[in-house]
């Protein structure tokens, strides 16, 4: 009898914990739910070595190949499958509540003014939204055109933060904090190595994530690497400088400055279908780098120290039960096209709103925050 009564105590208890959290005695469970809105951020596809921005080292026996006819930081024909298999994914999970017909009003589209950025957009929503029947323009070709918006590097407070003044100046603020110093000086090793075998200067753990870069588009491309890159690449110290790097950029009060813009934007726009002032959207669709990525990972508290790969998404749900809004967030990994439920710290699956926006209130940008006070600039060496 006893045994009886401490079991039903403790049934009781997490009954009530899920009464307070849920407003129900028992799981609630996406298919018992209502999706009203998602948004999605997903890097481009597999890309060539930016040349037109230098980002190959003089000695890289690949800093003259001709990437002819994409050119220099473009998407490849592999990168462009990708992505339209992003977009293939995200039609399929979503079929029934998208529908058939493409209507502006539900869809917000938004890239970086990056080509590579723009075509994996473009393409995405041509996976996403090919034309039903009433809206075949021409027999032959099954794609339509789709609105879709974008700002120049330093008008674009969204995707690119780190390019606002008052980011910078807290960012080398930071740099000076005696446990960074401490922490970059590990590296120091790693940095003459490098310089020694790139031809370049490199003196920041940001110049280690851009040869990290380099590597992995020639890697995708199917260029044969220098020997001095094993045990190094794509595993290995530099591996750990660039996972350093993304840590970097959303470093204490960084991340509500960073990941935190955009977070604050899909909130919103939560906050508009359950009001309903956005009545009519249906998706977010924002089309990035592996900076944004692994911004908005940091934002949520859920970065696993991967970097973000090719056609990578972070997708967040909201769903209605009632009168009660949940959020779920999922992973697609891109490489290998993989989706995975991702858990808020402090929270479930279904993360009830409130108890979403609170747990991520730290990282999620202020109403200063969403503007740049300053004119932002075009470059920036971290």
């Amino acid at each position: 009898m006893a045994k009886l009564q401490h079991d039903l105590g403790i049934a009781l208890i997490l009954c009530f914990g899920l009464l307070t959290t849920l407003g129900i005695c028992r799981l609630i469970k996406p298919e018992d739910t209502t999706l009203r809105l998602v948004s999605a951020l997903f890097r481009h596809g597999d890309r060539t070595v930016d040349t037109e921005n230098n980002e190959s080292f003089p000695t890289d026996p690949y800093k003259d190949y001709n990437y002819y006819p994409d050119g220099g930081g473009q998407l490849t024909d592999a990168g462009k499958k990708r992505v339209y298999q992003l977009g293939q994914t995200l039609r399929n999970k979503y079929n029934r509540f998208l529908g058939n017909l493409y209507y502006q009003p539900n869809v917000y589209a938004h890239s970086t003014m990056v080509a590579r950025a723009k075509m994996t957009l473009q393409l995405v929503l041509a996976a996403l939204y090919p034309p039903a029947d009433v809206q075949k323009w021409n027999p032959l070709l099954p794609w339509q055109p789709i609105d879709f918006t974008y700002f120049y590097d330093a008008q674009d407070i969204l995707m690119f933060p780190i390019l606002c003044p008052v980011y910078i100046r807290l960012y080398k603020e930071m740099q000076e904090t005696p446990e960074i110093k401490t922490k970059v000086a590990e590296f120091a090793d790693l940095m003459k190595e490098v310089s020694n075998h790139t031809g370049n200067n490199i003196k920041t753990t940001f110049n280690l994530f851009f040869v990290y870069n380099t590597l992995v588009a020639e890697t995708y491309y199917g260029l044969r690497l220098p020997q001095w890159t094993q045990g190094i690449f794509p595993n290995g110290k530099l591996l750990d400088a660039t996972l350093f790097q993304f840590d970097l950029f959303s470093y204490g009060k960084l991340k509500s400055k960073n990941g935190g813009v955009l977070l604050r934007k899909v909130i919103n726009d939560m906050d508009g279908v359950i009001n309903g002032t956005l009545k009519d959207r249906k998706i977010n669709l924002f089309s990035g780098h592996d900076i944004n990525m692994a911004a908005l990972l940091y934002a949520l508290n859920i970065f696993d120290y991967q970097t973000p790969k090719f056609s990578s998404s972070v997708i967040i749900e909201l769903h209605e039960k009632g009168s009660q809004f949940f959020v779920k967030v999922l992973h697609y990994l891109g490489v290998p096209p993989k989706m995975v439920e991702k858990i808020i710290p402090g929270c479930e699956i279904l993360c009830p709103y409130d108890k979403f926006v609170l747990l991520t209130s730290e990282s999620t940008a202020t109403d200063e925050e969403m503007e740049c006070p300053e004119k932002m600039i075009l470059r920036f060496d971290f």
